[in-house]
């Protein structure tokens, strides 16, 4: 069975489409991050909230770990790297995050036998444990971190490929998200992109790092930051789909720095030279 997702990721969601309950214990004061909370002190130090007070959540402290360990999962389920015990009572996959000692972390869980008669996901977390752990005893082999790079050749902008944007879409459909001064000018918004985009490529040519890689859509895609106001600070991030046939990159929308960040986190963790939530 394909889930639909790890945890339950909205309201309304169909229990039998989740692969696992995080339990907590409201009655000892502890709330639904507190699970991710374990993670989160068990792994390296990392930022997984916005920094920025505009795309911040309520009640939620831990909005990027939560995406990234999500769509983990279904790559690992995809790449069919999720590991059952022999007896099929325990599950385990790698979550692709480490400890300060450099030992990969392991999210375990138990089936749920009375799953289907309380309508319930089919599995429970049990913890998340580094590879020391003789938790994982049960597990072999040892589950391995998902993969998303065929070609290296993806990861790094090719210069002899041209930029081409689809302004009608942009425009259109993303006009929200571009700097409040160009959403009611389409002429000044198509000229703004435009001499952005003529810098980009001297620029990257400086700092290869600027392109960075992400994972939308079972395929590797670079973002690319786009400054209109500010010389520092990228607006937003273009979407560069990498079209072999026509040596193109074709931009066919833009992304805010959140959206960006999730997205490029699922690879590695990103430089925050530009892309910084």
């Amino acid at each position: 069975m394909g889930y639909e997702s790890l945890f339950r990721r909205y309201k309304n969601q169909d229990r039998r489409t989740v692969f696992a309950h995080f339990p907590w214990k409201g009655d000892q004061g502890e709330t639904w991050e507190t699970p991710f909370t374990r993670l989160v002190e068990l792994a390296k130090p990392e930022d997984w909230n916005f920094s920025n007070i505009e795309f911040t959540r309520v009640n939620e402290s831990y909005p990027i770990l939560t995406n990234y360990l999500n769509y983990t999962f279904l790559r690992l389920q995809e790449e069919e790297k999720v590991v059952f015990s022999d007896d099929g009572d325990r599950a385990c996959f790698n979550t692709g995050l480490q400890t300060t000692t450099e030992k990969d972390i392991f999210a375990t869980f138990f089936r749920n036998k009375r799953a289907e008669e309380f309508n319930s996901p089919t599995w429970t977390l049990y913890g998340f444990f580094d590879s020391y752990s003789q938790k994982l005893k049960d597990f072999f082999p040892i589950p391995e971190v998902a993969t998303y790079i065929t070609d290296p050749g993806e990861l790094v902008f090719d210069f002899g490929y041209e930029i081409d944007i689809n302004y009608d879409h942009i425009l259109e459909e993303n006009q929200h998200r571009l700097p409040e001064i160009l959403q009611q000018n389409r002429k000044v918004a198509i000229s703004s992109i435009q001499g952005a985009v003529y810098l980009l490529k001297e620029r990257i040519k400086r700092n290869y790092k600027l392109a960075i890689p992400h994972w939308y859509e079972n395929k590797i895609q670079l973002l690319l930051p786009l400054n209109i106001t500010s010389e520092e600070h990228a607006d937003l991030a273009l979407v560069a789909d990498k079209d072999k046939d026509r040596k193109l990159y074709r931009i066919r929308t833009v992304l805010t720095m959140d959206m960006a960040y999730i997205d490029a986190r699922l690879i590695c963790r990103p430089d925050r030279y530009w892309l910084d939530p």
